[in-house]
């Protein structure tokens, strides 16, 4: 009685968590940051199965923009912010994903603290896990969403001014939208 009722369960589980769909792009945008105010960062991005299934374990190509469009910020007046995004996001299990991504670019911003206007080329490091949910089907393309945690820091490159003690290493929060296929 028991086995029989364990094979139920066993395949119910295997049938309502079955690994997502194989699409090998992806275009995808976080819906969290362009609305938290002093960050106001809208991060599209494209991704193409690079390695593996593009249903189950593999590797991805990302690519994208980093776009801080003149936003009120806590270091400088305003700043402009304008990266280039290039990377990898590991799958490891099913949807569950780390990701190394490398933002490369200019900024531009009025320092809060000396008053000086700052011009500089920018280089920062982005690593973060998460899991993407597929939703469902719509006209062969997989709509997805995919809460991320993680850090994005300089790398030493871009300079603003004096900083005032604060940090230029943050956590981070995404909730990527998006569509396979």
């Amino acid at each position: 009685m028991i086995v029989p009722l364990l094979a139920v369960l066993v395949g119910a589980d295997v049938a309502t968590s079955a690994a997502p769909t194989a699409h090998p792009w992806s275009l995808e945008i976080d819906a969290v940051q362009p609305f938290v105010p002093t960050v106001g960062i809208v991060k599209p991005k494209v991704t193409r199965t690079l390695t593996g299934n593009p249903g189950g374990l593999r590797t991805d190509l990302v690519v994208g923009a980093y776009l801080r469009p003149h936003i009120s910020h806590d270091v400088v007046e305003h700043i402009d912010e304008y990266m280039l995004v290039l990377g990898a996001r590991q799958y490891l299990w099913r949807g569950l994903h780390v990701e190394a991504l490398l933002d490369a670019g200019y900024a531009w911003g009025r320092n809060k603290v000396d008053g000086k206007d700052y011009r500089t080329p920018t280089l920062f490091l982005e690593a973060n896990v998460g899991y993407r949910f597929e939703l469902f089907e719509l006209g062969g393309a997989a709509l997805f969403v995919g809460p991320q945690f993680g850090v994005i820091g300089s790398l030493g490159v871009s300079d603003i001014g004096p900083r005032n003690g604060k940090p230029d290493w943050f956590l981070q929060g995404n909730l990527l939208l998006g569509a396979a296929f």
